[in-house]
């Protein structure tokens, strides 16, 4: 419903350039609403697309979260997001007004890509390598995790989650869902 209101504003007479099926809608309640999510669909499910999606309303709901994609390879993780971002942006301008586009903060390489939004909460991808060690974030996505080593998710990504999100003014609620998610 948010990305409905952020296409028309509330103002149902006005034509949305995004409209989700059902199933795409089932998809994104829950990815929204429970910390661990894995899910397996066919080509043409908008997986990807959903999933970028996702962790953009999470940066623009929760202020000062950090958030990553990874994939088999950082260069192909980078070109997911910024195909999608540029996608997202295009079909919902109010995330494209979201997003800090001042030099140095949003970027974007050949094999990566830091996307900064006005709150101070941001996602990037990293890579599913050792050299990723250390690094930590509130939250993921592993895209296309068949191509993941599973030695290198459960020693290098998934303890990149080890931060609890702190709020605005400080304060840690360990049950909030985008602790470790």
């Amino acid at each position: 419903m948010m990305i409905d209101f952020m296409q028309d504003g509330g103002d149902e007479t006005r034509k949305r350039q995004l409209v989700f099926y059902f199933y795409q809608r089932v998809f994104l309640r829950a990815a929204i609403r429970y910390k661990y999510v894995y899910m397996v669909f066919p080509r043409a499910y908008s997986k990807s697309f959903l999933s970028v999606m996702i962790l953009m309303c999470r940066c623009v709901l929760y202020p000062g979260c950090k958030l990553f994609v990874t994939s088999g390879g950082k260069e192909q993780a980078a070109g997911i997001i910024k195909e999608k971002v540029t996608e997202i942006c295009t079909l919902v301008p109010a995330f494209e007004r979201e997003l800090d586009r001042r030099p140095g903060k949003t970027r974007e390489g050949k094999d990566y890509c830091i996307y900064c939004f006005k709150n101070l909460s941001y996602f990037d991808n990293i890579a599913a390598r050792e050299s990723s060690r250390g690094k930590r974030r509130h939250g993921g996505l592993v895209e296309e995790c068949v191509g993941v080593d599973g030695e290198i998710l459960q020693t290098v990504i998934i303890p990149t989650m080890n931060v609890s999100r702190r709020c605005l003014d400080g304060s840690v609620h360990p049950e909030e869902t985008l602790n470790k998610s």
